[in-house]
């Protein structure tokens, strides 16, 4: 077919970040473009929650790099940032927790020096520490009369267990637990060189780069292992509610984990299905619950890759008298893929719709270095977008058929896997289970 885009026509040597190598022996991984005068600075450290001895320790060593030095104050490092337009970003997940920097290529030889400053330098004032953890737990308590993450954290304990770290989240007395000292011990034993990844994108030159070998690159570092998560300990399946006395809708999830790697070229079939579902605005689920049903304003399916797993949910808020309702639909539209071929016509729809948001995804240096990021932090290769690719170009053996996506749904939409959560007003949803009819 003429027309057709192939995986050449992507830019791979464009996905793929330049290295170069500090005198340590360590990689800085850079994307350069020097017709922005930006840069984008990612300091990855193998420090996620999975090595924490108490909860919200990774956090806390993360988010507070930026509360003081031995030699600048926190007030000082936020003026200096203020003055010149530098955004910073903190975030941390099970296996990493990252500083992300954005800035003017003509302040970045004076915020290295600072950066580093950070990293090896900090102090954790305890009046900082204090404030830290005043503002975590009122933002906590708040999170806890939300039904959307209330049903998320239901939603991962059944999937995984709560002492997993893709299971476990912290309760108000947990931040009580958590004292100065075990941040610092924490710092002091994760936010090494060793455990150190620099992801660099923008107008990066040598000049940046040599500065970054001296600062970065003069302390010796030794083999880091990878975290490895452990076999997750699901605590149930079927459906959970959790009543919210006062709440006015219901969040609902509904998902399982994949019994898939990334890299298998299933994964990437099942992506294609996943969209069908309710990957995009056209998808069925959102064609039947908002546009049809007026269940909900919005409502989405989507895979998640975690290091060694992967996940797939659907999520939703709906009115509390629409829920029973609203998890028959949904089971009832994951039933007909299980029954009915995709018409090639929705097929053909939802690979160019799965393309153009691929395209746009890559369409900068900084998105770049966020994918790169994401990548290298869940242990995943471009061999992930060689299937993606195939799947959605391939005429062959390779390409999504109506007939491959109506097997893999069989195969996966099986409802004894499913972890089912609603969250909020609570009603008689036995009706959801026992009127639909489900493949097993």
């Amino acid at each position: 077919m003429e027309g057709r885009l192939t995986p050449n026509d992507i830019d791979r040597g464009g996905l793929l970040p330049q290295k170069h190598l500090m005198p340590n022996g360590k990689p800085i991984f850079f994307f350069p473009d020097n017709s922005i005068e930006l840069v984008r600075f990612d300091f990855v450290f193998e420090a996620g929650t999975a090595l924490q001895q108490k909860k919200l320790q990774s956090a806390a060593a993360i988010m507070l790099l930026t509360a003081g030095t031995r030699h600048h104050t926190a007030r000082q490092i936020a003026e200096f940032m203020d003055f010149r337009g530098i955004a910073l970003e903190q975030t941390n997940d099970s296996v990493s927790a990252t500083l992300t920097v954005y800035s003017h290529v003509r302040y970045a030889k004076e915020l290295l020096p600072l950066l580093h400053e950070m990293i090896t330098e900090s102090t954790y004032p305890d009046d900082e520490f204090d404030i830290f953890r005043t503002k975590r737990k009122q933002r906590l308590l708040v999170n806890m009369q939300q039904t959307s993450y209330v049903a998320r954290m239901i939603y991962y304990d059944g999937l995984f267990g709560r002492n997993h770290p893709l299971g476990a989240f912290a309760e108000p007395e947990d931040i009580d637990l958590l004292s100065v000292d075990d941040v610092r011990s924490f710092h002091r034993l994760y936010h090494t060189p060793s455990r150190l990844m620099i992801v660099a994108g923008g107008n990066v030159g040598p000049e940046l780069l040599s500065l970054m070998d001296c600062l970065f690159g003069s302390e010796a570092v030794d083999d880091c292992s990878s975290i490895v998560l452990p076999e997750p300990m699901a605590t149930h399946h079927g459906l959970y509610r959790m009543p919210m006395p006062g709440a006015v809708q219901n969040t609902l999830r509904v998902g399982r984990l994949l019994p898939l790697k990334w890299n298998d070229m299933d994964y990437a079939h099942f992506m294609v299905l996943n969209t069908v579902l309710g990957g995009y605005f056209g998808s069925r689920l959102m064609s039947n619950l908002r546009e049809d049903k007026g269940y909900t304003y919005g409502i989405n399916s989507m895979t998640q890759i975690y290091r060694g797993f992967l996940v797939f949910h659907i999520i939703t808020d709906v009115a509390s008298d629409k829920s029973e309702a609203a998890i028959k639909e949904i089971l009832k539209e994951m039933q007909r893929l299980c029954d009915e071929p995709v018409g090639d016509e929705e097929l053909m729809m939802v690979r160019s719709c799965m393309l153009g948001d691929f395209m746009r995804s890559i369409d900068g240096v900084f998105e770049r270095c966020e994918r790169f990021c994401q990548m290298m932090t869940s242990g995943v290769s471009e061999v992930f977008t060689d299937n993606f690719m195939s799947v959605l170009t391939s005429g062959g053996h390779d390409g999504s058929t109506p007939q491959k996506l109506q097997s893999l749904a069989q195969s996966i939409f099986s409802v004894p896997d499913l972890v089912m959560v609603s969250a909020g007003a609570m009603e008689n949803m036995d009706a959801a289970m026992d009127d639909a009819e489900y493949s097993d």
